[in-house]
């Protein structure tokens, strides 16, 4: 009972967090937000490997490194280029492409580590593919306060959100030979500073000006800005490491995908997107692809 509700937790934490990132962060560019939420979540990590594992514990050298590169690849760059998605698409749109992650990490699985995926499991990548065909931009409306998705910044932001899914689940896959030889918070803690790390340099190559890092305490939505990063950087990551402690990994990795469904309908009531014949039946088409690519 205590792993399912974990799940669930992350599940809805992570819902929250894109919602409150969709709401606040409209105005920030990504690479300055992505910076900030690195920055929010590292020493709140940090800290916590010191209530459970006795303090930071980095393996051997070639270990480090690995993690290091991993979440320079899977934190700094992929999370920049899924917030720079998310200008151009709604809550609901970017809940259901997340659901790409899944089919990235097994094919990269079968590159990497020469797997073989079942017949079910490639079942199921074709029903998460299959979603994408249901996704439409959103209809005009006379006096509609929201933001309208067109045609022209869902198809950007579709292959944005894979790029950036593929780029997070390579992060992934080259790490996981290390996850049951590294504590698991250690191994995030240092994941995250190599994000850190990227999304700093990411974010001076691109000559941006400092200003658009004060800009982010200037927003009249800092609560929810904060309260996304705690929740993305921190929150949802301490509950999902405690989700698969707690519960088998199919049963976890079911519970946190979840956050398709939470998303979108969190999304129909605070962003007042629209629940759509297709939004529906991407989501439903999605939640079986993983289901089938879990068992």
């Amino acid at each position: 009972m205590l792993g399912n509700t974990i799940a669930l937790l992350c599940a809805v934490t992570w819902s929250c967090a894109v919602i409150l990132l969709k709401f606040s962060g409209a105005r920030i560019e990504p690479l300055a937000l992505n910076l900030v939420k690195s920055l929010v979540g590292l020493p709140l990590l940090i800290l916590t490997t010191y209530v459970f594992e006795d303090g930071l514990q980095f393996p051997v050298a070639k270990d480090t490194v690995l993690l290091l590169t991993s979440g320079a690849i899977g934190i700094g760059i992929a999370d920049g280029i899924v917030l720079r998605a998310m200008r151009f698409l709604g809550a609901s749109h970017i809940a259901i492409l997340e659901c790409l992650f899944s089919p990235f990490v097994i094919l990269l699985s079968v590159l990497w580590f020469d797997e073989r995926p079942t017949a079910v499991m490639l079942l199921g990548g074709l029903f998460i593919l299959a979603s994408l065909l249901f996704l439409t931009p959103d209809a005009e409306e006379e006096n509609s306060s929201r933001k309208i998705v067109t045609r022209k910044e869902l198809t950007k932001g579709t292959i944005l959100m894979a790029g950036g899914m593929l780029t997070m689940a390579c992060g992934i896959v080259m790490v996981k030979p290390l996850f049951h030889a590294i504590p698991l918070v250690s191994l995030v803690s240092i994941r995250m500073i190599g994000g850190t790390v990227a999304a700093a340099v990411l974010f001076f190559l691109s000559k941006e000006p400092i200003s658009n890092i004060t800009n982010v305490f200037k927003t009249p939505h800092k609560l929810q800005l904060f309260a996304a990063c705690f929740f993305s950087s921190y929150m949802s990551i301490i509950l999902w490491i405690a989700g698969y402690k707690y519960l088998q990994a199919t049963v976890a990795a079911l519970l946190n995908q979840t956050s398709t469904v939470f998303t979108v309908l969190l999304a129909v009531i605070f962003l007042k997107e629209k629940l759509t014949r297709g939004k529906i039946l991407a989501t439903l088409s999605a939640i079986v692809g993983v289901i089938l690519l879990t068992f």
